[in-house]
């Protein structure tokens, strides 16, 4: 009777200790405690060895772990789990030695862009961001922006590890959305939205941690992208500028007409296509001027490419602004379209910066 209330004891006092060691204070607590136990019955039997059991932090159920666990856990958005910070990956395990560089030195070749060919001057590396899921929200279409169209970008996506889910609705988006599977979404704006709870499921998904890759074109075709941001920051958008020309890297250059300057996103990219028909947009305050960071200027001299990249006390996911979404499907092979999309969507990730993911 006393060795089998001894291994309870035991037992109990195990499961109340830290999930990643067993607290040797109540071991050897009990162990002397058994001891004294054991001597006062006849009973020889000596209990099992390896009768306390250390239990492993559970990453499906992070409500077990501890103060400093919570701290260092990290959401991926992968099916809602739970990563440590020694699970997390760093820039060195998913990004290229020459990330942040436009101008790289030693290329071997140059493709008819004048930027470097190969995908190890992309900003990520190939099949490192395999736990990321990409949501593709497409909601403009026309006989040229075809499934056959979109498969270059996901191709291109999955060279890098992503995998990637591509919908044509709003509701098969908010439906996939819900599903907490997608760290990154691709918006494609249409000239209207169809389902009122759109905006808010988006903003919910931006202000949780999620990342967005916001796509408009020329009026009318601003409609999700204008929403957003308008709600968002205070933020509009307007124009139908026939632009058709090629943007060229200056380190500083972000706000000089027909010039981006150095960021992770233009990783090996000197020539940029800035877009067919684009739009341009339209602060409403002071301070929304300040809300996004302009990284590129079209050749009209308004934005035409800008981020958003949270400090680290925010819990929002970061963001990307493009003012021509018709690069993605006519203007796949133009100057640096194709390495700027991936590096984007790379960065979006949000591995090595600002931003603080969020589900803590």
């Amino acid at each position: 009777m006393f060795q089998r209330s001894t291994a309870s004891s035991i037992q109990l006092l195990g499961n109340i200790c830290n999930d990643s060691d067993v607290c040797e204070h109540n071991e050897d607590s009990s162990a002397k405690k058994g001891k004294r136990l054991r001597k006062s019955t006849t009973q020889k039997t000596q209990p099992k060895k390896n009768n306390i059991r250390k239990r492993k932090y559970n990453r499906a159920k992070p409500s077990n772990c501890s103060i400093k666990q919570r701290k260092q856990r990290v959401y991926t958005g992968l099916n809602g789990k739970y990563w440590t910070s020694q699970e997390k990956s760093t820039t060195t395990d998913i990004y290229n030695p020459v990330a942040g560089q436009s101008e790289i030195i030693g290329v071997h070749s140059y493709d008819k862009h004048g930027n470097p060919a190969g995908t190890h001057y992309d900003l990520g590396r190939d099949g490192a961001f395999n736990r990321y899921f990409v949501l593709i929200g497409q909601f403009y279409s026309d006989t040229a922006f075809s499934d056959v169209a979109m498969q270059k970008p996901i191709d291109s996506l999955s060279i890098k590890g992503f995998q990637v889910k591509h919908v044509k609705s709003e509701t098969e988006f908010l439906s996939e959305l819900s599903t907490n599977l997608y760290r990154i979404v691709w918006v494609i704006s249409s000239s209207s939205t169809q389902d009122p709870a759109f905006d808010a499921a988006l903003i919910k998904f931006h202000a949780s941690g999620g990342a967005i890759f916001l796509f408009a074109d020329n009026v009318p075709y601003i409609t999700h992208a204008s929403n957003f941001l308008n709600k968002k920051f205070g933020i509009t958008l307007t124009g139908s500028y026939g632009a058709q020309l090629t943007l060229t890297y200056k380190e500083k250059g972000y706000l000089e007409t027909g010039h981006f300057g150095q960021h992770d996103i233009f990783t090996g990219i000197t020539n940029l296509y800035e877009g067919h028909t684009i739009c341009r947009p339209v602060y409403s305050t002071p301070a929304s001027r300040s809300a996004l960071t302009i990284l590129a200027t079209s050749t009209d001299g308004n934005p035409n490419i800008a981020v958003f990249d949270p400090p680290a006390t925010s819990t929002e996911g970061r963001l990307c602004f493009d003012s021509g979404f018709t690069k993605l499907y006519i203007n796949w092979d133009d100057a640096g379209t194709a390495r700027y999309i991936v590096n984007t969507t790379c960065w979006l990730v949000g591995i090595g910066g600002q931003a603080a993911m969020s589900h803590l």
